[in-house]
């Protein structure tokens, strides 16, 4: 990878982090769950880009290897966790049920390929 690729890919991935802080505080304060729904699916676009709803539609070992970069994936993995909490705060247990057993299994993954490293 290239030294101007790494950099621009944690840049995205220090924006996501601030994100991630920015709305979680948000939702605590009590902004509308949809509302913080809405914003972090767009930091997930900004994050993973155009190929975002196909990697949320693919079983999460496929993902994390689409994606590849650990850090990238740990970064989504933050960001699908503020959305189940928001999902879970408007009543979709269910919804966010199954958004928080995908980041278990996305961060199992970063994790294994930290150790991989």
């Amino acid at each position: 990878m290239l030294r101007t690729e790494k950099d621009y890919i944690l840049r995205m991935i220090a924006a996501a982090a601030a994100t991630v802080a920015l709305l979680r505080a948000r939702l605590v304060g009590g902004a509308q769950p949809d509302e913080i729904v809405k914003a972090v699916r767009e930091a997930q676009i900004e994050l993973l880009g155009p190929e975002t709803g196909l990697l949320r539609a693919l079983a999460p070992e496929s993902a994390a290897h689409a994606i590849g970069d650990r850090e990238r994936i740990t970064a989504w993995a933050d960001l699908l966790q503020l959305e189940a909490d928001a999902m879970a705060k408007s009543g979709d247990s269910v919804g966010a049920g199954a958004l928080t057993r995908r980041v278990v299994a996305l961060r199992d993954l970063a994790s294994a390929k930290k150790e991989q490293k």
